[in-house]
Order: C-alpha cells, then sequence, then structure tokens
C-alpha cells in the first residue's frame, strides 16, 4: 500500500483553488482543448468525466453532447465538485456525484465516452479502477486516460541537486508517478481494445505567473517543504531562483501529458 496522501487529503478548499488557477492557465486551456479534441464526444451522447476538478472539462463535455447528451462528473474532494456545480450550474444536462473510482455511481454500459485527466496515477488499485471503468462504458464506447511521468520533466536550475529532490519529492505525492509506463497495457487487461498513445507537452520558455510550471510551484513547494530534508528556505530557494532565471532569459521547462485513447471491447 503506498504511503502517498490521497487526493481527497490533497486538494482541501485552498488546495483546490491553487489548482483551478494552474487549469486557467493559457498552455493549461490548450492542453485541455487538444484533449477533448481527441476524444471528440458528439451531440447526444452520454459522457463521464473521471476526478472533474473545478468543472472546466465537464463544462467542455457539456457543451459537446449538448442538450441531447448527459454528462455525469465526479471527484472525491468536496472543494473541487463544489467549484465544478457552480461552473456548470446553467448547464442542465450536468450533475456531479461524489465517490472513488473503485465504486462508480453509474449502471452498466452507461456511458459513450468517459475522461480522466491526472486521475489514475493517484489511485492505489490501478487494475480494479481500470475494471470499474470499463464496466460502465458501453461496448464500442471511448475512454480517454491523461496522466503523467514527472520523470519526463526537464526544468532548468542554476541548483541541479536541488531540482532533483524537489523533483523526487514531489513524486512522492501519488502512488504512480510513472504510470505511464504501464498504463497501456493495464487498460488492455481491463478489457479495453485499440489503445493508442498520443504525447501532449508542456513547454514554457519564461518565467510567468500564467504559466502551468509557475503556477504548479505552489502546489509542488507546499507539498515538497519539510520531506526529505527540504525545509521551506530550500523552497523559497528554488523558486527564487528560478525568478531569477527568467529574469536572465534562462527559464526553460517542459513536461509530458501521455493521452491513452480506447475502445471498450
Amino acid at each position: 500500500m503506498s504511503t502517498a496522501p490521497s487526493a481527497e487529503e490533497q486538494f482541501d478548499e485552498k488546495a483546490s483553488q491553487q489548482l483551478e488557477a494552474v487549469y486557467l492557465t493559457p498552455d493549461v486551456i490548450e492542453q485541455r482543448e487538444r484533449v477533448l479534441a481527441l476524444l471528440a464526444p458528439r451531440a447526444g451522447e452520454h459522457a463521464l468525466d473521471i476526478g472533474c476538478g473545478p468543472g472546466l472539462t465537464t463544462a467542455g463535455l457539456a457543451h459537446a453532447v449538448g442538450s441531447s447528451g448527459s454528462v455525469l462528473g465526479i471527484d472525491i474532494a468536496q472543494p473541487m465538485l463544489t467549484m465544478a456545480a457552480r461552473r456548470c450550474a446553467s448547464l442542465p444536462q450536468v450533475r456531479f456525484d461524489r465517490c472513488d473510482v473503485n465504486a462508480l455511481s453509474a449502471a452498466d454500459e452507461r456511458f459513450d465516452v468517459a475522461l480522466a485527466s491526472q486521475v489514475y496515477e493517484y489511485v492505489d488499485d490501478i487494475d480494479a479502477a481500470l475494471t470499474e471503468l470499463a464496466r460502465v462504458i458501453r461496448p464500442g464506447g471511448r475512454g480517454v486516460l491523461v496522466d503523467t511521468d514527472w520523470e519526463s520533466a526537464v526544468w532548468a536550475s542554476s541548483d541541479e541537486t536541488r531540482m532533483r529532490r524537489v523533483l523526487e519529492t514531489w513524486n512522492e505525492h501519488i502512488p504512480h508517478p510513472q504510470l505511464p509506463r504501464t498504463l497501456k497495457r493495464r487498460m488492455e487487461a481491463a478489457g479495453f481494445r485499440h489503445v493508442h498513445v498520443a504525447v501532449v507537452p508542456l513547454l514554457n520558455l519564461v518565467y510567468d505567473p500564467a504559466t502551468y510550471s509557475v503556477g504548479m510551484m505552489t502546489l509542488i513547494g507546499n507539498f515538497a517543504a519539510g520531506r526529505n530534508g527540504l525545509s521551506a528556505a530550500d523552497i523559497a530557494a528554488w523558486r527564487e531562483d528560478a525568478r531569477h532565471m527568467g529574469d536572465r532569459g534562462e527559464y526553460f521547462f517542459s513536461l509530458n501529458r501521455y493521452v491513452f485513447m480506447a475502445e471498450r471491447g
């Protein structure tokens, strides 16, 4: 059993608001649009948004399926659901539920499409969760899962040792920080077929609060401070160094999102 804190524990009201701000940065908006385009939801379809967070993807799904379709957004963190419900209040085809991915609140073969972004890496028993996901998608329905391997991160720093310590510590916030390496075969074992994998990179070349990487420094720093010998002063120095890298025109961040697209067998 992993010792990583649960998603419910990590996403209190403050952290949920910080993550929402990151999700509203232009580069993450572009990523979200690309993933939705790969899923290609159609009018009249019934969609499941797993780990719906603040409801941004939920709203995108709702607009795609229209009034003749439906969207169920689920999350384990109540602050996320509160934000999502507020964001989607004018969309009657949307409803939300608080539940775990190992016990989805839906009948067998209920959905035409399902989408989960940065969800399964938080789940201890991934194979059971994927089997549960397959249960609620109709045969021939589509599933898209997005997850990150944080070892794909390239983050310029004048102190590479400290940078590695921060990222290695951040890996501990989830049970499966390298999930993309095994996700294809896990999906196939759970009943999905025709699993295709695409890469959606995040690239930041300037130090700007309105980017994914700078926005994530708060969440990463809050988690890493006090772990593995990293003090609050270490984290402050890391963040200040990144700002100075930006002042010198040397800021560089790149991270791969891996998108797994499959059909329910």
